[in-house]
């Protein structure tokens, strides 16, 4: 079936395009025709005009607003386009030029214009036959013309081969070291803000972060305002913020102690020193990073040493934050040290014969606690903005859990709310049936969700199977290799992911099955993330659990509890309903009543247990042979009533002797030995034979009570009652 659609959506993208190229065609025909001559143009050449401005105009829009995909297919399609586009340009532009002169005319360079936008803007290989387009469409314009001038047609050929190589070779290749410098500057500006996280610890890595092997994050099935959107607009307010309260501090220690340079550094996770504000009336400060070994500096930050020198020498080497020799004469520096971890040096030097004093040195170390409770009460901000967000997320997710009536319903907001918290590419969530030891995956969605939706497996080594058996998330860490770890069974991989979170869903030490969320991006589900998911897999377990207990509920109030059919009150309640949208549309209801034949002698003869297991087997009977719109009720005792929906009595009929049929064909096996049954069956329909549901279902009686009155095992219908009467 998924063939044949995909088969047919090929064909109506291919008519599609096929029609686009058509239309072009016949604009680029009208120029060879000489339809835009100036001696012949009119009011028709408007309408012309307009119907080429409006088809570019739609083609255009469909490749600005197309959507960006990876694979053969996206670049066939994108590539389509360009030449379909092209050739409507290609029309239009020499219309406009035949227009005004021809070949010769005043307009004609605006196909050198036209040329050099092919090659710089089109897809590569599209940009390469357009251009060749253009010059084999202007030698048939040449040929077509009354005289020929072949030198001026070969120059022309020259000339737009020469702007088209000269476009694709320059002007391309400028775009795309364009393109290049803008991504590796939005990378690098990613990295920094990354780092700067880490380096205040603003409660971990951002997860917008960039992935050093695959490039920026793309952003999955989360929510505007998904976890990692959230945590990277907090810890962004919280760097900047960060970053304006050590700006002061050190401006004011400059000020105060009449500094040439302030400077705060920290040790990165490569052990390297990172300078992370500084304030300085030089131009001769370096960027850094430092090695954290260097000079008198490295001193301070790696050994937690107080430096203090004066009387410095021209040239001093040892402040590794100036480019080059300095011309400082004082220094001090001062450990950061935060929890009893070394984090970094405060340096501080003078020009001028002008040592640092020790009040001076104290000064500098109450600077450095104030930066470091800047810095501290920033983690606190992120980590409060962190924790409301999750609080406002769980709480919205249990309410709509808690909203939520059927599975279906369920499933929809857990998904959701796994969204708002911790961003995916696919999700799904599984069933488990402890019974059989089998595992289906209920719903999937995202990229690669086809491969799995629907999926059943046994008990395997799976990280699905193992979260079941030991009731504990996996992987560990959150990280995901489709070539060393299999997520449900071999066959159905996700080679693009790179991390995954397998969680139970666990009520009252059953296992429901598993909620599992991946992602493209590393290190997307670690310990700051997991826990809030944690928290919302044990949410819609209970909320699972309730919808199923909901549904038992149903049934048992809907359905029979011995035959799994409708019971009396429901059939009654849906009889209305259909009787009533009959009406409305206009349509045909029949309804069968069926009987089993002297079932007084079976339950007298052998015993009221066979007789159960005889209206059992009749119910599955009529379930078995129903249509998917038909509804079957057992209405008392052992007779069963079928409503068929837009049937008439004929249809009807088919289906009554079918089911007679089948019932006689059963056997029963007894301690008295095998027994056989029969049943008869009436059967009416609205509005034929009766104005409402009453009437129709006193009528259907009447037919069954003809069936019995005639021989039973038998159908009749409402026209047979006056030979029952007989």
């Amino acid at each position: 079936m998924s063939s044949l659609v995909h088969a047919a959506l090929t064909i109506r993208k291919t008519a599609r395009a096929g029609v686009g190229f058509a239309l072009a065609t016949v604009f680029l025909v009208l120029p060879v025709l000489g339809v835009f001559r100036p001696e012949v143009l009119g009011l028709e050449h408007v309408v012309i005009a307009l119907a080429w401005a409006g088809l570019l105009a739609h083609r255009a829009s469909k490749r600005i607003t197309r959507v960006e995909l990876d694979g053969d297919t996206a670049r066939r399609e994108a590539f389509l386009r360009d030449l379909e586009i092209g050739l409507e340009l290609l029309a239009g532009t020499h219309a406009a030029v035949q227009a005004l002169g021809g070949l010769e005319g005043p307009l004609y360079p605006l196909v050198y214009v036209l040329v050099a936008f092919f090659a710089s803007f089109a897809q590569k290989p599209a940009g390469w036959i357009l251009v060749l387009m253009a010059i084999a469409y202007e030698l048939v314009l040449w040929l077509v013309a009354p005289a020929i001038d072949v030198h001026r047609a070969a120059l022309h050929g020259v000339f737009i081969l020469f702007f088209g190589i000269l476009n694709l070779l320059f002007t391309r290749a400028e775009i795309a070291r364009v393109r290049e410098r803008s991504n590796k500057e939005r990378l690098l500006e990613k990295q920094r803000f990354a780092d700067d996280v880490k380096l205040f610890r603003l409660v971990g890595a951002p997860t917008l972060g960039v992935d050093p092997a695959r490039g920026p994050a793309t952003f999955g099935y989360g929510t505007p305002t998904s976890e990692g959107e959230s945590d990277e607009k907090a810890q962004r307010a919280s760097i900047d913020e960060v970053r304006s309260s050590l700006f002061h501090v050190l401006e004011l220690l400059k000020r105060t102690l009449e500094l040439h340079t302030c400077v705060l550094l920290f040790s990165a996770p490569d052990g390297r020193l990172r300078i992370v504000e500084l304030v300085t009336d030089s131009d001769d400060v370096a960027e850094g990073p430092f090695e954290a070994g260097a000079g008198a500096v490295g001193a301070v930050a790696t050994r937690g040493l107080t430096m203090n020198l004066e009387h410095l020498k021209p040239g001093y080497k040892g402040l590794c934050y100036y480019r080059g020799p300095s011309t400082v004469t004082s220094f001090l520096g001062v450990p950061v040290t935060e929890n009893g971890q070394l984090r970094g040096a405060l340096c501080v030097d003078r020009l001028g014969d002008r040592s640092f004093s020790a009040r001076e040195e104290s000064v500098l170390q109450h600077a450095v606690i104030e930066a470091l409770r800047a810095i501290r009460n920033e983690r606190v901000f992120v980590q409060l903005e962190r924790t409301k967000r999750e609080q406002t997320m769980l709480f919205r997710a249990s309410r709509e859990l808690g909203a939520a009536l059927t599975e279906d319903q369920v499933i929809e907001a857990g998904l959701s709310a796994a969204a708002g918290l911790a961003r995916y590419d696919f999700a799904a969530i599984t069933a488990y049936d402890e019974a059989k030891h089998t595992h289906r995956v209920v719903v999937a969605v995202g990229e690669g969700a086809e491969i799995v939706r629907g999926l059943s497996f046994k008990d395997n080594a799976s990280l699905t199977a193992m979260v079941v058996k030991n009731k504990h998330y996996l992987p560990y860490r959150g990280e995901y290799d489709a070539r060393q770890q299999t997520l449900f069974t071999a066959k159905a991989a996700l080679p693009d992911m790179r991390s995954v979170l397998v969680l139970p869903l666990v009520v009252r030490e059953e296992v429901l099955g598993t909620i599992v969320v991946a992602a493209k991006r590393v290190h997307a589900y670690s310990d700051s993330v997991r826990p809030t998911l944690e928290v919302l897999a044990n949410q819609l377990a209970i909320s699972l659990s309730n919808a199923r207990a909901v549904k038992r509920l149903e049934e048992m109030a809907t359905t029979d509890g011995l035959t799994g059919c409708l019971n009396k009150r429901s059939f009654l309640t849906d009889l209305e309903s259909k009787i009533r949208s009959a009406g409305r549309f206009k349509k045909k209801l029949s309804l069968i009543v069926t009987d089993i034949d002297h079932f007084k002698n079976v339950n007298d003869t052998y015993g009221h247990a066979t007789g159960d297991v005889v209206i059992k087997e009749l119910g599955a009977i009529l379930m078995r042979m129903k249509r998917e719109t038909d509804r079957v009720a057992r209405f008392g005792g052992e007779e069963f009533c079928i409503l068929c929906e837009e049937t008439d009595t004929d249809g009807a009929m088919l289906l009554a002797e079918r089911v007679r049929e089948e019932i006689g064909k059963a056997v029963f096996t007894t301690e008295l030995g095998k027994l056989r049954v029969t049943a008869s069956l009436g059967v009416a329909t609205f509005p034929r034979d009766a104005a409402d549901e009453k009437g129709l279902f006193e009528i259907t009686d009447k037919a069954l009570y003809a069936a019995k009155h005639s021989g039973r095992n038998r159908v009749c219908t409402v026209k047979d009652l006056g030979h029952a009467a007989a």
